[in-house]
């Protein structure tokens, strides 16, 4: 017996392997480890037979079965095989990606960059293959050695990549870890300051690690710790524990949402006219294809689903939602848990590679009736789905950038097409191509126009900050109007959410002395400064350097500390607000696992009173204290280099409105700009009358949804060569779409971001006006797209992007 077998890696098709009698019954889905090329490779088995084309004495057999239970049917291959035929993407990445990573290899070395590697970097110390590999290793942590290569494989042979790990290993610019994959959580290792130093280290990392332990005021978790610190913070911490000022512990580990509290009633609440409405749409037996519920923000969607999930688990059906965030899984696991009880599958990253693969196993035995989660969720193995539901369906965390770059609510609509059941894309600000879609009646139209409470929707107020007059040299942060806001909600008990979409302290710092600047050498974009931290990053790159007050190359301590973030917005708040208090959500925050639940948590007992963060805070949080909602600048949203830069800052603003007056206090919305008379900003009341001017301008530039676009992004060390293989690449597909009705080639230019990690980037937009026409064209030219990387140069496509920087 044979069988095809597809792994993941870079291939133009499936492997064929022979099935030994001691490997047992194998068949479609059986999840097997292969011998490729000097090593062993997890591949997934796609078909099987019993005769071959090839040389029977030629062909290898497969090592060893890893799962005696299929992972998947043919159904769920057919779907598979949509996703890899619509993203240009190889049928082994496609399901390496659907599956549990648990369901492979138990153990896998993975490589970080130490900090004297990413300073080498920066320094220029490393060039060839080594800088090759070191770039990566920055910009991708945690890959495993057959990872690189596969990464690399575009730019450096197998062989070079490993003679570059281990000259890397020994100049100690990388480090190897042992991480497990497939194991169910058991301790966490801790640790804790027990004793205050008489005088502060020397050493800047022991400093930076003794102010973290300060602030927590209890045990930390040491793997958010040492990530979040650098390698060298492991060093730091056993020469701290050598003077007794921190001490090591353990806890029990498990993840919070697996044991997430029931939240709200059992029994459903009264609806509304237009919730039963939509209701009544959804329960019908014949319901099917793809609805769009536009409901303003409280308006009680989420009733609308445990209404419909209920309706069909009562016909021996299976109800899947997806979440863009898991910040929002913890209140929709609590609302779904109270009104069906344990039969809950959750999903998603924080989960390890066992606890993922036991919710996994327990939708496939249809022990789990419902199960929530983020865009990974969409492969749970269901094998009677009824209904599917896709939460906030407009965010943009549904768009996965790495490795297969698909669109989980796109991928919804198809997949319910494969099931027959309906889908519901829910959203207060709907994308504009669901919204398009709904308007061509290829999506039915649900609508919830009011607020379920007997609150209405705060009406949101322009205040213009054009004209305020300088305090101490500087704009202030907030306008009088805002700040009485403010203060007339702390005076009745009230809550605020403060938007500034930006994290870090100040966003770029000059010597006023000598004019230097913290630049990144990597990326060409000024570094951010962290203040809390002391030091100074590049978001892009990952590099962080000390940042001791003066200046590197005069030492100077005239210094001029520019722009802002979210925490410097907090020291300013709460400057402004001493008897408030402030917390803050943003993504240094959070990084530290069960950190967000506790910040939401303590906003929503009411032990802060005003909650400032980014994009995060505008999620789909219902907290009934929230009087006011602020947002501190909207310009900077509209004037991002992007089509799609109107459409998400109208989004943005809209869902931190919606935060505001969902409990007994009117709520208030203002929003700070420089230009009040900005299209977004004017049509803010009247989300659909912004659809019809943002619609007129996208059809007049042929942009998505009067088009579909393919980005190509070419990068490399070199820019001139990475330009001539881009325009090569360019001249090809031109020549190639002469006979493919609406297709054009635009580009190649230079991405808006034109360098980073060290590597130049250019990049071209395939832009196809005909679906059909663009999907023959581009099955054409996969090829020419999957060889069109050349050493030194990296090529990749992403179909549908949701953004070109």
């Amino acid at each position: 017996m044979y069988v095809q077998v597809a792994v993941a890696r870079p291939l133009g098709g499936e492997l064929t392997y022979a099935v030994p009698p001691s490997a047992g019954e194998v068949g479609l889905g059986h999840v097997v480890m292969v011998p490729l090329g000097s090593t062993g490779e997890t591949g997934y088995v796609v078909a099987t037979s019993t005769t071959t084309d090839f040389d029977p004495a030629r062909i290898k057999p497969i090592s060893r079965v890893l799962d005696p239970v299929p992972a998947f049917d043919d159904r769920q291959l057919a779907f598979f095989r949509w996703v890899a035929d619509y993203y240009l993407a190889p049928l082994g990445m496609v399901i390496h990606t659907a599956l549990p990573s648990g369901i492979r290899a138990r153990t896998m070395r993975v490589v970080h960059a130490a900090e004297e590697g990413v300073f080498a970097m920066s320094r220029k110390e490393v060039d060839g293959a080594l800088g090759v590999v070191l770039r990566e290793i920055v910009s991708r942590p945690g890959l495993t050695r057959r990872g690189l290569e596969r990464r690399l494989a575009e730019e450096l042979e197998a062989t070079e990549v490993r003679k570059a790990l281990d000259a890397l290993a020994r100049r100690s610019f990388v480090v190897w870890d042992d991480k497990e994959v497939g194991e169910v959580r058991g301790k966490v290792r801790t640790v804790v300051l027990v004793q205050e130093p008489e005088t502060e280290p020397r050493g800047s990392r022991m400093r930076s690690v003794l102010d973290v332990l300060r602030r927590a005021g209890g045990p930390v978790d040491l793997p958010p710790l040492l990530e979040a610190e650098g390698p060298s913070a492991r060093d730091a911490l056993n020469r701290l524990e050598a003077l007794g000022l921190v001490a090591y512990g353990e806890r029990e580990d498990r993840d919070v949402l697996l044991d997430a509290p029931a939240l709200g009633s059992s029994e459903p609440p009264p609806l509304n006219a237009d919730q039963r409405a939509a209701l009544e749409v959804l329960c019908a037996e014949e319901a099917t294809g793809p609805h769009l519920l536009f409901g303003v923000t409280g308006s009680g969607k989420t009733e609308v689903f445990l209404g419909a999930a209920q309706a069909v688990l009562e016909r021996g059906k299976q109800v899947l939602v997806l979440v863009p965030e898991i910040g929002l899984t913890p209140q929709l696991v609590g609302r779904f848990r109270a009104r069906f009880g344990d039969a809950i599958a959750v999903l998603h990253s924080g989960l390890t590679g066992g606890e993922r693969l036991a919710q996994w196993r327990r939708i496939r035995a249809g022990e789990a009736s419902v199960a929530i989660g983020a865009r990974s969720a969409l492969f749970a193995p269901f094998r009677r789905l009824g209904l599917l539901v896709v939460d906030e369906e407009h965010d943009d965390s549904y768009k996965q950038d790495e490795g297969v770059a698909y669109h989980a609510r796109d991928l919804a609509v198809k997949l319910g097409s494969l099931a027959g059941c309906p889908v519901v894309l829910a959203s207060a600000t709907p994308s504009l191509e669901s919204w398009y879609n709904a308007l061509q009646g290829r999506y039915r139209l649900l609508r919830l126009p009011r607020r379920a409470t007997a609150r209405p929707v705060p009406r949101i107020e322009l205040v213009d900050v054009t004209d305020l007059p300088e305090v101490d040299g500087e704009h202030p942060l907030l306008a009088p109007v805002v700040e009485q806001a403010l203060r007339d909600t702390f005076r009745r008990g009230g809550q605020a959410i403060v938007l500034y979409n930006r994290r870090g302290y100040a966003t770029h710092v000059q010597c006023t002395a000598c004019g230097a600047t913290w630049e990144c050498p990597n990326c060409a974009v000024s570094m951010t400064l962290h203040r809390g931290v002391r030091r100074v990053c590049c978001h892009y790159c990952g590099l962080e350097l000390p940042y001791t007050g003066a200046c590197p190359v005069c030492r100077s301590t005239e210094l001029d500390e520019g722009g802002r973030g979210t925490e410097r917005i907090e020291d300013q708040l709460q400057a402004l607000f001493p008897d408030v208090a402030v917390g803050r959500m943003d993504a240094d925050t959070t990084s530290r696992r069960g950190s967000h639940q506790e910040i939401l948590d303590a906003f929503r007992a009411g032990k802060t009173q005003m909650l400032v963060g980014t994009q995060i805070v505008a999620k789909g949080h219902d907290f009934p204290g929230v009087h006011t909602a602020v947002v501190v600048s909207a310009d900077r949203g509209f004037r991002m280099p992007d089509f799609r830069a109107a459409e998400r800052t109208a989004a943005l603003v809209l869902q931190v409105a919606g935060r505001a007056g969902r409990g007994d206090v009117a709520g208030r919305v203002l929003v700070q700009t420089w230009k009040p008379d900005h299209y977004v900003l004017t049509h803010l009341h009247d989300l659909e009358r912004f659809y019809e001017v943002e619609l007129r301008l996208r059809a007049t530039l042929r942009y998505p949804p009067f088009s579909r676009l393919v980005l190509v992004r070419f990068e490399g060390v070199d820019r001139s060569g990475v330009l001539r293989q881009a325009e090569e690449l360019a001249r090809e597909l031109r020549k190639r779409a002469r006979g493919a009705a609406g297709v054009a080639i635009l580009g190649p230019a230079p991405a808006a971001l034109p360098r980073l990690v060290g590597r130049w980037r250019f990049q071209l937009v395939i832009r196809g006006e005909d679906v059909r026409g663009l999907r023959a064209y581009l099955r054409d030219v996969r090829s020419l797209l999957e060889r069109a990387g050349r050493k030194g140069v990296r090529v990749a496509h992403d179909v549908d992007p949701r953004h070109l920087m």
